[in-house]
């Protein structure tokens, strides 16, 4: 499953990032890897924007940017 599918307040650890390098990496520095815990915040209207916490950071993220993120349910 990806990110997009999470609902609001979901918890879920981060399998795979499925992007290139430099989003990768990006996503990397704002505490977004694999292993890493996140929880999903809220959602824009059409869940065009998703907003989730990992570790003390908030990160916005675009749908096209979510569903490269796999995660698992916890």
């Amino acid at each position: 499953m990806n990110l997009c599918e999470l609902k609001r307040g979901e918890r879920a650890v981060v399998l795979k990032v499925e992007l290139p390098p430099p989003i990768r990496e990006r996503l990397c520095a704002l505490r977004i890897y694999a292993g890493a815990k996140l929880v999903l915040l809220k959602t824009s209207l059409f869940r065009r924007t998703f907003v989730v916490q990992a570790g003390s950071s908030k990160v916005a993220l675009r749908r096209e940017i979510a569903a490269g993120v796999r995660v698992w349910r916890t």
